[in-house]
């Protein structure tokens, strides 16, 4: 073969194996977001093996860490929560783990802002929040911010949203409570002002202590998230757990609180709803009698009334909800989380309002 044959052969072979070896081009639209401030990072390009050529030595990958973090910073020791497996509806316990005291910790969970709490531990900060019954399932973020030495330290981890395990069930219903009339339509109007009243108090500090407790000496049913169809035609998701009990059950605080809204209303009947801090509520329903009003400071035990079958119900029982910054949690969980003491003791109650001067 001659010197320009030889050339051309070579540069051929140089030709294909720079062909062989390009990696394929993604376009960008291929991987959307999933979930807030989330992208799926796709698989790396398959290998291509080439006979002719000899690999180089690999590079040792480093070791992944438990729970990557976006914003890494060495202050923070870590970020964990309760229970360690989250679904839909599930409340948590976020806690903030530094390395050194801070003197404020700020954050947020799937883009709800949390409210951090100094434990007995000055390194350790808690934060009560939780995920909605209808959020989708998947991978969120909870990203934290403390001041520490006067320097800011930042740090995330990511955690993923299952889905839940929900019942559905026919309700049978007075008509009325399906259909209502141009005057129930005012009634609920009415009480949805209430409510939107009740859900805007917003108390700074954590008020509950310590575990929260069954507000009823009852077994609760298994209806949170439960799809139930009224009257067969119209479809109502259950936000709470039911405790069926008779009459004139003693219905109880199960953490301390203000009572922001105790009143008569058309479909949760004799209602009452506590503020326990930080837009974290816990509601009672249909209850026989009340036995508070609103502006009420409450310890955890106190009496709320008495259980009944007001409002749209089947029997008596007593409803028990939990919401958290718009979101409704299972009660029954809530019930099974383990939770520090706070400071709730320390805090004065909200001064009353100044009676203005007659002039």
């Amino acid at each position: 073969m001659s010197t320009p044959q030889k050339r051309l052969v070579a540069a051929a072979g140089l030709l294909l194996l720079a062909t062989t070896t390009t990696a394929p081009v993604l376009a960008q639209d291929q991987f959307p977001d999933r979930g807030p401030g989330l992208r799926v990072v796709p698989n790396a390009p398959p290998k291509v093996a080439v006979a002719a050529v000899a690999a180089p030595p690999a590079t040792p990958a480093p070791a992944a860490a438990k729970a990557p973090a976006a914003h890494g910073s060495p202050a923070v020791k870590n970020i964990f929560w309760q229970p360690n497996d989250l679904k839909q509806g599930s409340p948590a316990l976020i806690t903030v783990e530094l390395l050194k005291p801070a003197t404020r910790v700020t954050g947020t969970f799937a883009g709800k802002s949390l409210l951090f709490f100094r434990g007995d531990d000055p390194k350790l900060w808690h934060a009560l929040a939780g995920d909605d019954v209808e959020t989708q399932p998947g991978s969120y973020q909870i990203a934290i911010a403390a001041i520490i030495a006067g320097r800011p330290a930042r740090d995330s981890r990511k955690v993923e949203i299952a889905a839940g395990t929900f019942k559905t069930g026919d309700v049978e219903v007075p008509d009325n409570f399906v259909n209502p009339s141009a005057e129930e339509k005012r009634q609920i109007a009415r009480d949805d002002a209430w409510k939107t009243k009740a859900y805007a108090h917003n108390t700074l500090k954590p008020l509950w202590s310590g575990n929260f407790q069954k507000p009823v000496a009852a077994p609760s049913t298994e209806s949170f998230g439960e799809s139930r169809i009224l009257n067969e035609e119209r479809s109502s998701l259950h936000r709470g757990t039911d405790y069926p009990v008779k009459e004139g059950t003693p219905v109880l605080a199960a953490n301390a609180g203000i009572v922001v809204l105790a009143e008569t209303m058309f479909y949760e009947g004799n209602c009452v709803i506590i503020d326990h801090g930080d837009r974290f509520f816990t509601i009672y329903m249909h209850l026989e009698k009340l036995g508070v009003k609103e502006g009420d400071r409450v310890e955890k035990g106190a009496r709320l009334g008495l259980s009944g079958s007001t409002g749209r119900v089947t029997g008596p029982h007593m409803h028990f909800g939990v919401r958290w910054n718009g979101a409704y949690l299972d009660p029954v969980q809530l019930l099974a989380l383990t939770l520090p003491a706070t400071a709730a003791k320390a805090l004065t109650p909200p001064a009353k309002p100044a009676t203005p001067r007659r002039r």
